[in-house]
């Protein structure tokens, strides 16, 4: 799919509370795909809007560093049977293929960003008990592109 906007500058961009509902990994880019798009803010260059809206089907490309998706750090925050938390971890193709098959969304959260990399923590949603799992994302990526068409004004914070 061809989009109308692509942007880099992430100041006037946020995933904040974003579902992910597909993911791929493509040379050397890890990309997620936004069905209900994820947020622009109102001082972006192509808004004109009063407020901070959600853009429509959009999706999101981090070129990784050194383009292997290897690279790629998931960990997944799970509670055994004793209510303790333990950290399991996961490829990204794992986590590429639940999305892909149905068994979870990806929900952003929070994101920092340091000179070639991110941590993003997540929840992954799933379709039973216990309905979502904490997760984090370190992903080494020195550009990460974002891509959609239209903001939709009926879908302001």
């Amino acid at each position: 799919m061809n989009f109308v906007h692509c942007n880099t500058d992430e100041k006037y961009l946020t995933l904040h509370d974003c579902v992910a509902e597909r993911a791929y990994f493509e040379d050397g880019k890890l990309g997620f795909e936004f069905h209900d798009g994820f947020w622009i803010s109102p001082d972006h260059p192509d808004s004109n809007l009063p407020n901070l809206v959600k853009t429509d089907f959009s999706k999101v490309e981090y070129i990784l560093k050194d383009g292997v998706d290897d690279d790629v750090t998931v960990y997944v925050f799970k509670k055994n049977l004793f209510k303790k938390i333990f950290r399991v971890e996961w490829t990204i193709k794992k986590l590429i293929n639940n999305i892909n098959n149905g068994k979870c969304k990806l929900v952003f959260l929070y994101q920092y960003i340091d000179y070639d990399s991110r941590i993003i923590e997540c929840e992954l949603e799933l379709n039973n008990k216990p309905y979502y799992w904490e997760c984090v994302l370190k992903i080494p990526a020195h550009e990460v592109n974002y891509y959609w068409n239209n903001l939709c004004e009926d879908k302001p914070w």
